[in-house]
């Protein structure tokens, strides 16, 4: 009789703590293998939740590595296969993912992105100026004063060529020889040939553009014809009269586009003053209205020309 109440006490006594398990196993952690899967009560209300993807089939796993051979004087025995674990994400959201994850499989192939900075580039070869020779050639026009007693119609022009030295970037030489014909001063046919040596200072001689200024001194030969109407103290007279030499100096300013590192051209503005050097006795200049005389004379001359260097 006493056996059968002890019986009795121990089975109410276990019968407690097991449901209190057993209420425990509802709150188990989601994903734990010792847990029971427990479908929860259906409620007409809410939506089916979405079905979860099928994890993929054994065939597209990966193979496990083969196991290490064992030691020497030992019998080989078989471990038993790892368990399977699955993630899956939440399934609220897009469709769930799958994630299987084989314990014992090489882990797939780390990937490492690392930004590659290409070098910097060399610095660009620095520059050395080289000594430039040049031959302008050239179109001129000269425009003279109709001031006390000029002529109408005088004006003369002609071409040139000068050859050019330049040592440095912002200097250069300039050595010409001109032609110049057509109307003087006084309404007499001349020919005229000047020689210039001039300097050329360029104030930006790294542009395409280059502004400069020149100058320098200059020397002239002119031939004038004189109308046979004119009378002439004496032969030799008439001849000193028909021949000028000038010793003058000139000064301007003027631009030069490089159409190339070989080719450039130009244009300028120069004025001069001049005075005669040979042996003439009459004047070449003469105010009609006051009668002063003079040998000095003066003028603009406009250029414009091309230069070839090397």
């Amino acid at each position: 009789m006493r056996r059968c109440l002890t019986h009795a006490l121990v089975a109410v006594a276990m019968t407690a703590p097991m449901s209190a398990l057993a209420q425990e196993n509802n709150n188990c952690p989601p994903g734990a293998w010792f847990c029971e899967e427990v479908e929860p009560p259906s409620d007409p209300t809410a939506e089916p939740p979405p079905a979860a993807a099928e994890p993929p089939p054994a065939e597209a796993l990966p193979p496990p590595p083969p196991a290490p051979p064992p030691p020497r004087g030992k019998r080989a025995t078989r471990p038993a296969p790892p368990p399977v674990v699955v993630y899956q994400t939440s399934p609220s959201g897009p469709p769930p993912q799958v994630i299987v994850v084989t314990p014992g499989s090489a882990p797939p192939p780390r990937v490492v992105v690392r930004r590659v900075i290409p070098p910097a580039p060399p610095p660009p070869p620095k520059l050395r100026w080289r000594r430039q020779w040049g031959v302008n050639f050239r179109v001129q026009g000269l425009m003279m004063g109709r001031e006390h007693g000029g002529a109408e119609e005088a004006g003369m022009g002609g071409v040139g060529v000068s050859l050019r030295y330049r040592p440095v970037p912002a200097f250069a030489l300039d050595l010409g020889a001109d032609l110049l014909g057509g109307t003087d001063y006084n309404g007499y046919e001349r020919t005229e040939v000047p020689l210039s040596l001039s300097g050329m200072l360029f104030v930006n001689p790294r542009s395409r553009t280059q502004f400069y200024f020149t100058g320098g001194l200059n020397m002239s030969h002119a031939e004038v014809e004189r109308p046979w109407g004119e009378a002439a103290a004496s032969a030799e007279e008439l001849e000193q009269r028909t021949e000028y030499d000038y010793f003058g100096v000139h000064g301007g300013i003027g631009l030069e586009f490089r159409l190339s590192p070989r080719l450039a051209l130009n244009i300028d503005a120069l004025g001069f003053v001049r005075s005669r050097t040979d042996d003439g006795v009459v004047p070449e200049f003469r105010d009609p209205e006051t009668g002063r005389t003079t040998d000095t004379s003066g003028g603009g001359l406009f250029r414009g020309g091309l230069t070839v260097y090397w």
